[in-house]
């Protein structure tokens, strides 16, 4: 599924997730350095004070003595507290801070003095808990520093939100002005984008310039030609009616047939320029409209009578009821005598049945299908790049897809 939020909405999500763990790691790194600091002030407390105290074995007391209400000094290893002992080597100097079970902390210092005894490793130990915070002050301090956090959070996303659509307002402008300018009657003039533009959004911007006017270039070379090329087509044809005309003052009866069919001929050469025409201008057709019924498609189809018998086609018609349809006359006669000839050409000695409502046209034949030409014809001609042309300048949706035994249907629906 593609992904279409708006650029703004990723930036800011992407400053939010980093903000979120930015905050996330400073703020177990406030706690830890917090524990770790207080813990290490005791051990160097206890490192500074102890060897002071630590002179009273040398004076001929002995055993434990208690310092102060926090600090407790021993001259053995052996009258130290059970838990402690489990935790520390016989021969072991230096300090260190213990965390139980029970919650209780202990910072403990140990050192080689001259006793009595002679040297001996004695020992310092103090209770870390009478000098913490209390669990209150401790648990308001981190709330304070929370809603600090909070409040850096909260100013932190507005300013990454507005950094943010201030970043993606150039392609948001330029998306917009590309979604507006969709329809045919378009111009393709260049495009220009407000604000501080970046060096991608630049390059972007002078590549769909440079597009945009290949293809105003295409649409008015295009135009041109089909003028130039209807103009250049009725002149001759002119002629050829015209002579046709002074032939037919002969009297000829055995030519007569073969007049009328250059007649038709240009009649439908006719038609055929001024559809390519309709389709090259720039023209609002939509206020046109053609009213559909059974006996409009029947006149429609005259022309398609002879080639209809000569292929042997079995052909049906159905109009589901009489209609008015928002379309060119001429463009309408195109579509269907287009999908038509298509059909009879490539279903020899089969079927064709044409269905029109008012949503859809359907034209199903029994022939050779998609993936083979029919003898005789070559592909399917220009008549159904006119019909798709047609389609797109209506919006119309036009399909063609093979049947399950044979043939193909042409679906159009508007």
């Amino acid at each position: 599924m593609i992904n279409t939020k708006p650029m703004s909405s990723k930036i800011t999500q992407v400053y939010l997730i980093g903000l979120i763990v930015l905050l996330v790691f400073y703020g177990a790194i406030l706690y830890n350095t917090i524990l770790y600091a207080e813990n290490k002030s005791g051990e160097r407390r206890l490192a500074i004070a102890a060897p002071f105290h630590f002179t009273l074995f040398s004076q001929g007391h002995t055993g434990e003595i208690q310092i102060d209400p926090m600090m407790k000094i021993y001259d053995q290893y052996d009258i130290l507290p059970s838990s402690i002992k489990r935790r520390l080597n016989r021969d072991w100097q230096g300090s260190m801070h213990f965390h139980f079970e029970d919650d209780t902390e202990y910072s403990a210092f140990a050192q080689q003095v001259m006793t009595q005894r002679g040297l001996a490793i004695v020992y310092a130990l103090e209770d870390v808990d009478a000098s913490e915070w209390e669990d209150v002050s401790f648990a308001i301090f981190q709330a304070v520093i929370f809603g600090l956090g909070l409040l850096i959070f909260i100013i932190s996303a507005l300013i990454s939100v507005k950094m943010a659509k201030r970043i993606s307002a150039p392609f948001s402008n330029l998306a917009n002005q590309l979604k507006n300018n969709r329809n045919e009657n378009e111009n393709y003039a260049p495009l220009s984008v407000d604000g501080e533009l970046s060096l991608e959004l630049t390059q972007m911007l002078t590549g769909i310039n440079s597009y945009r006017s290949r293809i105003q270039d295409a649409f008015t070379r295009e135009k041109a030609f089909t003028r130039y090329v209807s103009h250049e087509l009725r002149t001759p044809m002119t002629v050829v009616r015209g002579a046709i005309s002074v032939l037919r003052l002969l009297k000829n009866d055995k030519a007569e047939k073969q007049y009328n069919r250059i007649d038709m001929a240009i009649i439908e050469m006719e038609q055929l320029i001024h559809t390519f025409l309709l389709l090259a201008r720039d023209e609002d057709l939509l206020g046109l409209s053609t009213t559909i019924s059974d006996d409009s498609i029947k006149n429609l189809l005259i022309d398609l009578e002879p080639t209809i018998k000569a292929n042997q086609v079995s052909f049906h018609q159905q109009v589901q009821c009489e209609f008015s349809l928002s379309v060119q006359p001429l463009l309408f006669s195109a579509i269907v005598k287009n999908l038509l000839k298509n059909a009879v050409n490539c279903s020899v000695g089969g079927n064709v049945d044409l269905f029109i409502s008012p949503q859809r046209i359907d034209v199903i034949d029994n022939g050779v299908g998609l993936d083979a030409k029919p003898r005789g014809y070559e592909g399917f001609g220009i008549g159904l790049n006119i019909v798709r042309d047609i389609c797109e300048k209506y919006q119309w949706q036009f399909s063609l897809k093979s049947n399950k035994n044979k043939g193909c249907t042409a679906s159009i629906i508007f």
